[in-house]
């Protein structure tokens, strides 16, 4: 609830920093002008960045520094030394670096009992759709006859919870659609995962090993800037 009351403040605080940044540019109370587009996107992205840090999402924050530099590139006087298309790998070498080096201490450690989480929904439907955009959630999936669930999710993470749910037959289809964020999965170890899923500046994680005897969980679609993780449990 804190972390959900803050990204409201920092919306909130966004918004009336575009205002008065744009009264003061139309009155030339600046040393230097900024077009209208520049100004909102500079807000957009500089809110990215801080939500990026407070949900210590690597990718999240250095694409989002990239593409703030690249907005104000006139202004800083270095798009003649460095193209967008420059910056975006240089963005991309270091978020991969810093992936590499913090993947466990900078991500979000996930608890179990339930707890973490911007909204927690209870789902028992057997073709579930999850539409998310900006901030986390939850959703605990309790359907006795399980077959499928869609999951769409732009700047945000996801952690769903398939432990007390049942397939309604040998397998559940989980098409994935998600950029700038984390997808996390928690499945029961009688199930097991087949991958199919397309990323882009992410990988696909599977914790634990299924014991069998259950149904298969094919997962399918793409990520992009974001990591699929799979927890047996």
């Amino acid at each position: 609830m804190m972390k959900k009351s803050f990204s409201r403040i920092l919306l909130g605080v966004g918004f009336i920093a575009a205002a008065v940044l744009l009264v003061v540019n139309q009155l030339n109370l600046l040393s230097f002008r900024l077009g209208f587009m520049t100004i909102i996107l500079g807000i957009i992205f500089l809110a990215l960045v801080i939500k990026g840090l407070i949900d210590r999402s690597i990718y999240l924050t250095v694409f989002s520094l990239a593409f703030l530099v690249i907005t104000f590139s006139k202004d800083l006087h270095i798009e003649k030394m460095l193209s967008p298309m420059k910056i975006l790998f240089i963005a991309l070498l270091i978020a991969i670096g810093l992936s590499l080096l913090f993947t466990h201490s900078f991500r979000p450690k996930i608890s179990v009992n339930k707890e973490i989480g911007d909204t927690t929904v209870e789902e028992n439907g057997n073709n579930i759709v999850i539409d998310h955009r900006m901030g986390d959630t939850s959703r605990y999936v309790h359907s006795q006859h399980l077959e499928s669930i869609q999951i769409n999710a732009s700047m945000g993470d996801i952690n769903v919870y398939l432990d007390d749910a049942k397939a309604a037959g040998n397998r559940v289809d989980v098409n994935l659609n998600a950029s700038m964020g984390d997808v996390t999965l928690f499945v029961p170890l009688s199930w097991r995962v087949e991958n199919h899923l397309r990323t882009t500046l992410g990988d696909v994680t599977i914790k634990g090993e299924s014991n069998g005897g259950g149904p298969t969980l094919v997962l399918q679609g793409k990520a992009n800037m974001g990591d699929v993780e799979i927890n047996y449990v």
